[in-house]
């Protein structure tokens, strides 16, 4: 794949199909996202006796600090591979054996490495009490949006040389041909404060609610070390991630910062971009982190109850100019707009205020009456264009919203949507906005193809709790294809001992943790066999006719019940 220039975009709308067919000679990242390159040099930093950091191998950080006779690792890189890579280097700088490894947060980049730095069962595994639970929210019911969105996001369908850097690290190795994940649940977990002592390492861990629910902090108290987690990084805080999450609560961001501050540290290590050393200037931008997050809260509230809609708050927000020339709050992964928007929605939800807004016509509905209201469809393709030439591009791609919802398959509007989101995307400084444009570009090209969801590895399905298949069968039932059946399955796994009760009635599946009298099917297999025909891995057919499952009742209405789940 290869960027088109903005200069370039009026010629591409000759081709006749849509199609990338002119090459740029000139890239246009915007130079402070290049100089930003520099931030994730690809490196192992002593930060101080006995505290090392590898950055650049991965979006996030790994730490190392040593004690006596062993050594401490926090947060594990996203992917086996790149943890062996950096577990190689850690080992040579350190031979001793890992005791244990802490989870700063769930979330992929920092956590599916684990396996590499596991060493045995004496390895304990650090982290919140909820952390298990978010981690298989993300590996469960929301695996495929939430990577969907995460691919297009980190451009994960652009080669690793093609990616300028991810605002918080050089590019997400997560899902990339080659590169397998691991899945490593918590040994130990704690709720608000924990001590330990680790080879003869006084460690303190802070529940510190932020970028994620289950956020914690690390202090050394005998180094002044900090280690923030993703609550603290070089880029504005991603207060909102445009691949979704759940809120992210301000208030509790800006109490876990001051607490931070309080201790007054000599050495900062942050999850992603590089450690700071000095206790004035870790006071300084803290400070200024806190209060940039804080400012957004309070300004999004007031405007709130303005009765102004999240659109006009997100374009009425400005940082003081002290904030918004802070080097570590240059928008490189979130935005002061889109975090407004999150402010709204955790406070009021979803209703802007506007009664146009409660029951509005359906997209198509809109998009006909408008696309007649301006003079019919080739009027508003010719306006488009006209757009694209005036460099008007946020213009031209709302307008292609109408003439495609209208004519999906009309080349001349997908060809000035696909210059529309290239234009948008090249201008852009912040990564999360650029890729996503870029790869939103890439996939109405007749050329891509999708990549499939990446399944698990048997290792993972072995490791995920038979809870979450069960929640992600419930959520991929097919309503129309279940109206009018009423199955009652009893399940018993054969190595676990557990039994469950499966009830299809009417488009809803009722799972129970228990057997309920009355089954229309009696079903005996292993847990492992059952995920891997929930994931599509293995063929119920063939286990069937291979007895790795045994059915009392109708095979055929065992069939029945899973192809409501197949598209």
């Amino acid at each position: 794949m290869k960027f088109i220039p903005i200069l370039l975009s009026i010629l591409f709308l000759l081709s006749c199909e849509p199609t990338k067919e002119i090459e740029p000679t000139l890239s246009l990242v915007p130079e402070d996202l290049k100089k930003h390159s520099k931030e994730f040099r690809k490196e192992v930093i002593t930060v101080t006796e006995g505290i090392h950091v590898a950055i650049g191998y991965s979006l996030a950080n790994s730490m190392m600090v040593e004690g006596t006779g062993g050594k401490i690792i926090i947060d594990t890189t996203g992917t086996i591979e790149t943890g062996k890579e950096v577990r190689s280097i850690f080992d040579r700088i350190n031979p001793y054996p890992i005791k244990a490894v802490i989870y700063t947060h769930n979330h992929g980049d920092h956590v599916f490495g684990a396996t590499a730095f596991i060493d045995d069962e004496s390895t304990e595994v650090i982290a919140h009490t909820t952390t298990k639970k978010y981690i298989n929210r993300i590996l469960g019911i929301l695996r495929p949006i939430i990577s969907k969105r995460s691919s297009r996001m980190f451009g994960s369908a652009f080669l690793e040389d093609e990616i300028e850097n991810n605002g918080i690290g050089p590019f997400l190795e997560i899902g990339r041909e080659g590169r397998q994940t691991s899945l490593v649940y918590p040994t130990k977990e704690f709720e608000d404060y924990l001590e330990l002592d680790l080879s003869g390492i006084d460690i303190q861990l802070f529940h510190a609610p932020g970028e994620t629910n289950d956020q914690i902090f690390v202090w050394l108290p005998k180094f002044k070390a900090l280690f923030p987690g993703d609550n603290f990084y070089r880029a504005f805080p991603n207060l909102y991630t445009i691949r979704g999450t759940p809120y992210r609560d301000l208030t509790a961001w800006v109490e876990s910062i001051d607490k931070m501050r309080y201790l007054e540290p000599e050495f900062l290590i942050p999850s992603h971009s590089r450690p700071l050393i000095g206790s004035k200037e870790i006071l300084k931008h803290l400070t200024d982190y806190r209060d940039t997050i804080q400012f957004i809260h309070d300004q999004t509230v007031r405007l709130m109850n303005k009765g102004m809609t999240p659109s006009e708050i997100s374009n009425e927000i400005l940082l003081p100019e002290h904030l918004a020339s802070s080097p570590f709050l240059k928008e490189f992964y979130g935005t002061a707009q889109w975090s407004s928007k999150n402010v709204f929605a955790g406070y009021l939800g979803w209703f802007n205020g506007n009664p146009t807004t409660l029951n509005p016509l359906s997209n198509r509905e809109e998009a006909k009456k408008i696309v007649d209201l301006a003079g019919g469809w080739l009027h508003v393709l010719e306006e488009a264009k006209g757009a694209i030439k005036d460099k008007e591009f946020q213009w031209a791609l709302q307008l292609t919203d109408y003439l495609l919802l209208e004519n999906p398959n009309n080349k001349e509007a997908l060809k000035v949507r696909i210059s529309s989101l290239d234009s948008l995307g090249e201008m852009q400084a912040n990564p999360n906005a650029r890729y996503y444009y870029l790869s939103s570009s890439e996939e109405l090209l007749p050329s891509f193809i999708e990549s499939p969801l990446i399944k698990p590895s048997e290792e993972t399905m072995k490791t995920i709790p038979i809870e979450i298949i069960f929640e992600m069968l419930k959520v991929n039932l097919i309503p129309e294809k279940a109206l009018d059946q009423n199955l009652h399955l009893n399940l018993y796994f054969k190595d676990s001992l557990k039994s469950f009760s499966l009830i299809l009635r009417k488009g809803v599946l009722e799972v129970q943790p228990f057997e309920i009298d009355g089954s229309d099917i009696q079903v005996e297999t292993d847990e492992l066999v059952w995920k891997e025909i929930v994931s599509g891995v293995r063929s119920l057919p063939v286990s069937l006719a291979t007895n790795l499952v045994s059915v009392k009742g109708s095979k055929i209405s065992l069939i029945s019940f899973f192809n409501s789940f197949r598209e």
